[in-house]
């Protein structure tokens, strides 16, 4: 996951985070050691434990980290004008970083993107919480402007942005490798965004 771009990071713990994201998705969560962790991030095994307890809360750090990272993403590309389709797929995409192919082309995906805890984490689901709520914010401001509509939903904002986020996060599941993740976005934003759409489509037939 994406350690540093936008953050404030101290330079050992940005070291000990790539050393640790390169062993994970090399290695997976199970057989990857400290030791191995250590060694990527040119520190020892002692020096290590002096930033963290061990390689779990190494991985819960990387994922929450991320997940930060991609609430400051989403929120430039929701600011950014386009086409529905386009932004809700570039928002997909500012969601999913730099980490996203790197895990799912790792021999370890199965076990890395169903460890449960590090996406558990009280600042990992807030900020899926806020970013759904920008979703929603971006919707409503496209409805108010007559770019988006709502009508024939039967929903909210908030009920189609959290509708859309668990669309988004459901197709890992059944999508066999990057590729495949990759083309399942692109179907999810071009179904959402059609219907969000659909007053302008209609008035222009």
């Amino acid at each position: 996951m994406d350690t540093e771009a936008g953050l404030s990071i101290d330079p050992k713990d940005a070291a000990i985070l790539r050393a640790a994201f390169t062993a994970f998705a090399r290695y997976g969560l199970r057989r990857t050691s400290m030791a191995d962790i250590a060694k990527g991030a040119g520190m020892s095994r002692p020096a290590l434990y002096l930033h963290y307890a061990g390689k779990e809360d190494i991985f819960n750090a990387l994922v929450r980290i991320h997940f930060e990272r991609s609430e400051m993403a989403v929120v430039r590309v929701l600011a950014m004008p386009g086409d529905t389709v386009s932004i809700l797929l570039a928002t997909f995409h500012a969601i999913d970083g730099d980490a996203m192919e790197a895990m799912m082309n790792s021999p370890h995906a199965d076990e890395i993107l169903s460890a449960d805890t590090p996406f558990s984490q009280p600042a990992v689901q807030e900020a899926h919480t806020r970013i759904t709520r920008h979703i929603a914010r971006w919707i409503e401001a496209g409805v108010a402007e007559g770019r988006l509509s709502l009508e024939g939903l039967g929903a909210t904002a908030d009920e189609v942005a959290a509708t859309i986020m668990a669309t988004k996060f459901g197709i890992k599941a059944t999508s066999k490798d990057f590729a495949a993740y990759r083309a399942a976005e692109a179907r999810v934003a071009a179904i959402f965004g059609k219907a969000l759409s659909r007053r302008r489509e209609d008035s222009a037939g």
